[in-house]
């Protein structure tokens, strides 16, 4: 049997499962490994990338999971004839290579003093650590550095700062480092990655498809994004059911319960560049505060560029993307991200009230954890912490007419009418005894009219935009100058 990477010391046999490991020149089988459950990654063994001029190739991979999800560990084979590895989490990729034991500056930490968030020295390097774990390999296959059969285990934390990445390792006890650079999906020649038909082969679905289901606990209906989403809340119980296997297997069961009603519902589809689902809504609230008002998240997908996050609070609604960039610098007031300071604006606790759907991680109704905003020009910068992770993410404001075209939904642009028309009671257009109906008032027609010039954007110029609000507003700006008031 031919190892492709000299650091090897184990190939999976595709046929039998067998776990075969280098014995000097010959090959010892020495237990059994089993198959990758498929989650549709496009990563696919003898997939060819690069990591700057380093040209590599994709010759293992390890499955692993944790309490609240599993990722991939793609062992990979340069071109000079070093090895490194692909961390694909949810589409999320880094670059890693071992750093020699000579270019540590001060020894690794134990695996117990670390705590997520706190600084750590890796090399030159100061990072952050973003997440402290313990994992266990699920299946494996072609040709792997370790002797991972089922059931290894592995303890590892991972670090960041800025673009840089790097993960210590104590599975073999002494901890070991690992540097690099989180990477991007265009890095991978994506002649080389699975396609749709190649994924729908094995798995019998396409990545990405909705698949109706019932749930075993209480018979309603769900629906998962088949092979990426596994972990569904139901909508009619709130069971927590687990649909990576063959069956829909039960997590944690509860009795039906009402839920919430929110503004998109679960499976619309929204345009946002590319088309993107809503898989997953959640609730959220500052526990032990009622002074604060509540919001919610939704998750979107789209099977090429992945997870999105719309969120619903009463000042409006944020667009808000993973940050695979971490900040620089991080104190108590401020932080340091692309290359500018960011103030500290809000701290606050959040906890979900209400949950359903898909989710690529196991979420939970009463899951708590930190938030931290930071003000940017136009974007706000968030970190999410809890006591095993730390997540940062961007948010951009997005305004109701731009998110009632994404999901060509009438009912969105009826909700900016009613909140204009509020708003315009409020202001000095308006008369406290007006008794007039509201739908034949100046203001409401104009803000009809401004509706349906955003909302039907992409059809007209900027020009035909431009000259239709002023004719629109224009008449009732003048009537305001003036101090008179309106029909």
């Amino acid at each position: 049997m031919k190892f492709e990477s000299a650091g090897a010391v184990m190939v999976v046999c595709a046929a039998c499962r067998s776990t075969i490991t280098k014995d000097a020149d010959a090959a010892r089988a020495t237990g059994h490994m089993a198959a990758v459950i498929e989650d549709a990654s496009p990563v696919q063994l003898r997939t060819r990338g690069s990591n700057g001029a380093r040209k590599f190739t994709v010759v293992g991979r390890l499955r692993m999971a944790y309490g609240e999800g599993a990722w991939n560990e793609w062992y990979i084979a340069f071109d000079d004839g070093t090895d490194g590895w692909l961390s694909d989490a949810s589409g999320q990729y880094a670059v890693l290579r071992r750093l020699p034991d000579s270019e540590l500056k001060a020894p690794l930490p134990a695996y117990a003093k670390l705590s997520v968030g706190e600084p750590v020295q890796i090399g030159e390097t100061w990072f952050l650590v973003s997440d402290r774990r313990e994992s266990r390999c699920i299946g494996g296959e072609g040709e792997l550095p370790v002797n991972a059969a089922d059931g290894w285990t592995a303890h590892a934390a991972d670090c960041r700062k800025g673009n840089a990445f790097a993960t210590i390792d104590y599975s073999d006890g002494a901890p070991v480092a690992y540097v690099g650079m989180s990477a991007n999906r265009t890095d991978l020649d994506k002649t080389t990655l699975r396609s749709n038909e190649d994924v729908a082969e094995t798995t019998g679905r396409y990545r990405g498809n909705i698949m109706p289901l019932d749930c075993p606990n209480c018979g309603g209906a769900i629906t998962i994004v088949a092979a990426m989403a596994t972990q569904v809340v139901c909508p009619s119980c709130s069971s927590l059911l687990d649909c990576s296997g063959e069956r829909t297997e039960i997590i944690e069961a509860h009795k039906r319960s009402a839920t919430f009603k929110s503004t998109l519902p679960l499976g619309a589809l929204g345009k946002f560049e590319v088309d993107y689902r809503i898989i997953g809504i959640m609730r959220c609230d500052v526990p032990r505060d009622m002074t604060e008002p509540a919001w919610t998240e939704y998750l979107l997908f789209n099977p090429e560029r992945g997870y999105l996050w719309l969120v619903e609070t009463e000042e409006g609604w944020s667009r808000v993307t993973v940050s695979d960039e971490w900040p620089t610098s991080v104190t108590d007031n401020h932080v340091v991200f692309r290359g500018k300071p960011w103030p500290k604006l809000y701290e606050y606790g959040s906890k979900v009230t209400a949950v359903f759907g898909a989710f690529n991680w196991r979420v939970r109704k009463g899951d708590t954890s930190n938030v931290t905003d930071f003000r940017g020009t136009r974007e706000t910068l968030t970190r999410e912490q809890t006591a095993e992770e730390v997540t940062w993410s961007v948010a951009q404001p997005l305004h109701i007419t731009k998110l009632a075209t994404a999901f060509r939904m009438p009912e969105l642009a009826a909700a900016l009418q009613a909140k204009a028309i509020a708003s315009a009671k409020r202001s000095p257009f308006s008369s406290d005894d007006d008794d007039s109906d509201d739908q034949f008032n100046p203001l409401s027609i104009a803000a009809y009219a401004s509706m349906a010039l955003f909302v039907f954007s992409e059809a007209l110029t900027w020009a035909a935009i431009f000259f239709g609000v002023i004719a629109v507003w224009a008449p009732l700006l003048i009537l305001w100058w003036k101090n008179e008031e309106l029909p």
